[in-house]
C-alpha cells in the first residue's frame, strides 16, 4: 500500500537506486520504500530492531503494478538536497508505521510497536478503549479515529521495554525520523 506523497523525507535515503545502482542526484523524483531484507548482505543495512531497509527507485524502475517482493510500504518523494532541514516527527508515518508493524504480527518488533503507540498516545492519535489481560500478558486495544479515514484498532503488549530494547526502539526511531525521535518537542 502506498503512502501519500506528504511523508516523502520521513525516512532517509541513500540516493541510489536499488535497481539500477546509479546516483540518484538531489531534486530528482523517485519512489522510496521500507522492505524486508533479502538477502544476508542486506542485514548491516536493516534498522536495528525494525528488520526492515529503505530502498530507493528511480521513477522509471518502478511499477506500481508489480510491486517488488518484501516491500512493507512505499511512497513517491524526491531527492532531498544535502543541506535541506530533515522533517520533524510526522504522525500520519507514525499511524501508518504502527498499522504495518501490527499487521506483520512480529513479536521481536513488539517492543516499537509499543513506543510508537505510546507517542501516538500521548500527542492524542489514538486512544486506549480496552486493556486484556493483566501482568507480563496485559494487552491495550487502541483505536484511531480520522475524520478523513475509517476508525481502525490495533493491540499492543503493554509490557515494559527493557535495557536491551530500549536500545534498538530508540536507534530504528533516530534512524527513520532522525533528531526529534531522538528527544526533541514539536512546537
Amino acid at each position: 500500500m502506498p503512502l501519500p506523497s506528504r511523508f516523502a523525507g520521513a525516512v532517509k535515503g541513500r540516493g541510489v537506486c536499488a535497481v539500477g545502482g546509479q546516483e540518484l542526484p538531489p531534486g530528482t523524483p523517485i519512489v522510496a520504500a521500507l522492505c524486508e531484507p533479502l538477502a544476508e548482505s542486506e542485514f548491516g543495512d536493516a534498522l536495528p530492531g525494525l528488520g526492515l531497509v529503505r530502498r530507493d527507485y528511480a521513477l522509471e524502475a518502478w511499477n506500481d503494478t508489480e510491486v517488488p517482493e518484501g516491500v512493507v510500504c512505499h511512497w513517491r518523494t524526491t531527492v532531498p538536497e544535502p543541506t535541506a532541514t530533515p522533517r520533524g516527527l510526522d504522525e500520519e508515518v507514525l499511524l501508518e508505521l504502527l498499522e504495518r508493524l501490527a499487521e506483520r504480527d512480529d513479536p521481536a518488533q513488539e517492543p516499537l510497536r509499543l513506543v510508537v503507540a505510546l507517542v501516538l498516545l500521548r500527542r492524542r492519535r489514538l486512544r486506549l478503549i480496552d486493556r486484556i489481560g493483566q501482568g507480563e500478558d496485559e494487552r491495550w486495544v487502541l483505536e484511531h479515529r480520522s475524520k478523513d479515514a475509517a476508525a481502525w484498532t490495533v493491540e499492543v503488549a503493554a509490557r515494559a521495554v527493557g535495557d536491551a530494547d530500549a536500545g534498538d526502539v530508540a536507534e530504528s526511531l533516530g534512524e527513520l525520523f532522525g533528531a526529534e525521535a531522538n528527544g526533541a518537542e514539536r512546537s
